[in-house]
């Protein structure tokens, strides 16, 4: 029986993905830092509520000397030159703020940490064709993940590290959103932990589809879409926007929520994008579509719309109450950005075991 809740502390909380799922786990949020301004408000609202109490600090990461106390940290460092989708430079310097997270683990100590990460983490400077992925888990790390792996596993104390490529849709959540979560527990502690199971995909309950989650019925409102003003167009695609299928039914899982608000998946009531043929011999190879988009102008379907950020935050899985501040841009990038609560939950269920007296996840 607990008698008190055990503490979490979250780095780059952003807009609160990981901090909700180990509050609905059962755990106490102390601390949590973001350098965004309105996610720190996002954070604030959900978090402080008015309470007095001064859990959330705004501001760069590497200025911050007191981390506070905590018994588990999280820390889903900006992935952004890590991401398959984007720049995948070694040396980006947004890459090094894993070295942040390293830092408030050796400073707090904590009995464990949770690291999170786009799939691309895993293979990140590596050229060759070898196979690091097989059947949705990982059979190989790259040299720099495994590097960031070995250099978790030696801080302070030293925490046996074990990670796992976990797609969101296994856990009843209406998205294809892979990613990597990477958990340490520290050597002088007795605990096994063990990664949660999959509760839906083959031979387990069917994937929940955007319909069953309840997306279907939140209205589409106009102020809280994306809408990109550019040339004649109220609505601007881009050229990368067009390039890809965009579109998901509502009997479907939904693509990926990003970060960017101009690459946000179609509305399921959109019929099509465009009004002509763009697959097989139609196709235009990648170095074309810039002068086929520009080309084929009137061609863009005048059904297609982006899903809006509150449809995109459902999607993610968070809570229709949940106090997103700032503008619809950075809404999105909020969302975009998060781990999806529940399954951040799942994890922090599996190490809440350890404040309960037992020596193993399940």
């Amino acid at each position: 029986m607990i008698l008190k809740k055990p503490t979490v502390a979250t780095l780059f909380a952003g807009g609160g993905g990981d901090s909700l799922g180990f509050t609905s786990a059962g755990f106490d949020l102390v601390f949590a830092n973001d350098n965004n301004p309105d996610a720190c408000e996002t954070l604030r609202s959900r978090f402080e509520n008015g309470s007095g109490k001064k859990i959330v600090h705004k501001g760069n990461v590497e200025k911050i000397k007191n981390f506070g106390n905590a018994n588990v940290i999280t820390g889903g460092f900006p992935c952004q030159g890590f991401s398959l989708a984007g720049p995948r430079e070694v040396k980006d310097k947004r890459n090094s703020l894993y070295q942040e997270l390293k830092r408030a683990i050796s400073l707090v100590n904590p009995e464990f940490f949770i690291g999170e990460n786009v799939k691309g983490l895993v293979t990140i400077g590596e050229k060759s064709k070898a196979k690091y992925f097989h059947n949705g888990k990982i059979v190989k790390l790259g040299k720099v993940a495994e590097a960031i792996i070995k250099e978790l596993s030696e801080v302070g104390k030293g925490y046996n590290v074990s990670y796992q490529l976990h797609s969101a849709k296994d856990f009843g959540i209406p998205q294809d959103r892979e990613r990597i979560i990477i958990v340490g527990v520290r050597k002088d502690i007795n605990f096994e932990f063990k990664f949660p199971k999959p509760t839906h995909g083959k031979g387990l309950k069917p994937y929940v589809t955007m319909e069953e989650f309840g997306i279907k019925d939140i209205p589409l409102k106009d102020d809280e879409v994306f809408r990109e003003a550019k040339g004649k167009r109220k609505d601007f695609f881009s050229s990368r926007y067009m390039s890809r299928n965009r579109i998901r039914k509502w009997n479907e899982t939904s693509f990926t929520i990003p970060a960017e608000a101009s690459q946000v998946p179609a509305h399921p009531s959109s019929k099509k994008m465009w009004n002509v043929d763009v697959t097989g011999e139609n196709r235009p190879k990648d170095s074309e579509w810039a002068e086929f988009r520009k080309k084929h102008e009137k061609d863009i379907s005048k059904s297609l719309v982006r899903l809006s950020w509150r449809q995109c935050a459902a999607i993610q899985g968070f809570p229709k109450d949940h106090p997103f501040s700032g503008d619809v841009v950075s809404i999105y990038k909020q969302i975009g950005n998060a781990v999806p609560p529940l399954l951040m939950q799942k994890v922090a269920e599996c190490i809440m075991p350890y404040y309960k007296g037992k020596k193993s996840s399940y």
